[in-house]
């Protein structure tokens, strides 16, 4: 017997004669089963029990249909808790369906008859996962209109947040980093609408897109004759901004002349148009952005070290999609609500099994930006109201064209090395492919070497994919690796 998972609260007249059927019937499937017979003590019951879902009666004794005062009063206060609705009142004199469209379902008690409650025990774990997933919905969407991004679940995104909460209406210098797609500027952007800046202007400068002189007037702005063209006189960014932010997007890419007077900026908020020998105070918050690893360039000297520790006084990462696929089903429905609207469609936003698999297995390179990409295109190909597989045909070639080796191994190591995969994970996911798991293991020794300038021990290893070290010596000598200077397989 399966142990009982979900509470029921049945409210029926006729308790005496259904409860002991119902419970017997619907325990079986992991349901327990609450009885009353008074409509009245619905509210204080859900109050005290908190049940996942009311079966409830509409026609009570004296021919009295309490059930949709009753449903309107539950609806009312817990909307979010899914109710059915039960009876053997099915003439349409007596009953109007459209008087009970609050209910998530309704039931006739015939199709009891037979003694299964097979049916009704899967109408109602239909409900109850379908209530569970619009409040997700719900708060997810609720958070994207909040905080201009979705949140989500993963306890990243859950710090990112509350760093932002907290560095808000502070003048900090923050450094945003994350993959290309991550929503790095989106982020920078709420930022901005949580902080007390939020009435001022809010100046996005891409640098890679502008090479050096034009970046620093820019910037810094310049005066009439200051270079070749400079006809007039040109106020900079710092200097316009105000009390609003300015948000330096791609910052590993500026040239290191542009980042000592970015520096020197920082440092005294003071700056001089090019050309000119005024000196200017500006008050503008400073948010960077990057996708590069700027530590690396600091060791190549190729990003001053004093630049990045102004730029980094609040760092926050954004993390990759294929670490948040938790989060997964929220972006896609809020780029089917969006795409609904550019399609002029009304496709729902109901994922069919097969499509959760395959947008869940893609490792999403592009991140966000790339699956917001997938979903238009899919809703714009949509023939039906559901998506189906056949709707994602780029994705459905990359999944067929790409082999694991060359789609999914760096990602793979990535999250290994983070904390976020173990080895069951990648038993779980490769199954008997063990060439792709070893290929995994070996890419993740080299890195882990390459960081930390020495091998690493058994242990060490054994701890990093949370195996024992007598499993971790039978995987290595199955995959036939040694943990030589340089991690090799035996041949």
């Amino acid at each position: 017997m399966m142990a009982v998972s979900k509470k029921i609260l049945f409210i029926d007249d006729q308790l005496e004669d259904w409860q002991s059927y119902l419970s017997s019937g619907l325990e079986e499937f992991g349901f327990e089963l609450i009885g009353l017979e008074d409509p009245a003590k619905a509210l204080s019951m859900i109050a005290s029990h908190r049940p996942d879902a009311v079966l409830l009666d509409i026609l009570f004794p004296g021919g009295k249909f309490l059930g949709k005062p009753t449903l309107e009063k539950i609806k009312k206060k817990y909307p979010n808790l899914p109710v059915m609705m039960i009876t053997s009142t099915m003439d349409k004199t007596e009953y109007k369906p459209e008087d009970y469209e609050l209910a998530d379902y309704r039931y006739a008690k015939a199709a009891l008859a037979d003694g299964d409650c097979a049916d009704l025990a899967g109408q109602l774990e239909r409900i109850i996962t379908a209530a569970a997933m619009k409040q997700s919905q719900s708060t997810d969407i609720g958070d994207q209109e909040k905080y201009g991004f979705i949140v989500g679940a993963t306890p990243a995104m859950q710090n990112v947040l509350q760093t932002m909460k907290m560095v808000a209406d502070q003048d900090h210098t923050v450094l945003i980093t994350g993959e290309s797609g991550t929503g790095k500027g989106i982020a920078a952007a709420s930022l901005h609408n949580l902080s007390n800046r939020r009435k001022g202007p809010f100046i996005t400068i891409v640098c890679a897109s502008l090479p050096g002189d034009l970046l620093e007037s820019e910037l810094f702005g310049h005066e009439e004759g200051a270079f070749t063209g400079a006809i007039s006189r040109k106020l900079g960014k710092f200097e316009t901004a105000g009390d609003g932010t300015i948000f330096l997007d791609e910052i590993g890419e500026i040239a290191l002349d542009t980042q000592v007077k970015l520096l020197r900026f920082l440092q005294d908020r003071q700056f001089e148009r090019l050309g000119g020998n005024t000196v200017i105070t500006s008050r503008a918050r400073i948010i960077a952005a990057t996708n590069r690893d700027l530590e690396t360039l600091v060791k190549e000297r190729k990003f001053r070290e004093d630049l990045y520790y102004r730029l980094s006084v609040v760092p926050i990462r954004l993390p990759p999609l294929r670490e948040r696929k938790q989060d997964l089903k929220a972006f896609i429905d809020l780029f089917i609500a969006k795409a609904n609207k550019l399609s002029n469609k009304k496709i729902l936003s109901i994922l069919r099994e097969d499509v959760l698999n395959l947008l869940g297995k893609y490792p999403w390179p592009g991140n966000i930006r790339e699956l917001e990409h997938m979903v238009y295109q899919a809703v714009a190909l949509a023939d039906g109201n559901i998506l189906q597989v056949n709707d994602f045909p780029s994705l459905c070639a990359k999944n067929r064209d790409a082999s694991p080796l060359s789609r999914d191994i760096d990602s793979f190591v990535d999250n290994i090395l983070q904390g976020a995969m173990d080895w069951e994970d990648l038993k779980r996911e490769f199954g008997a492919q063990g060439e792709t798991r070893r290929e995994i293991l070996l890419q993740t020794i080299n890195r882990w070497q390459e960081k930390h300038k020495k091998r690493p021990s058994t242990r060490e290893l054994a701890g990093l994919l949370h195996v024992s070290e007598g499993n971790m010596r039978r995987i290595l000598s199955e995959c036939n690796i040694k943990l030589t200077k340089i991690a090799v397989a035996e041949h």
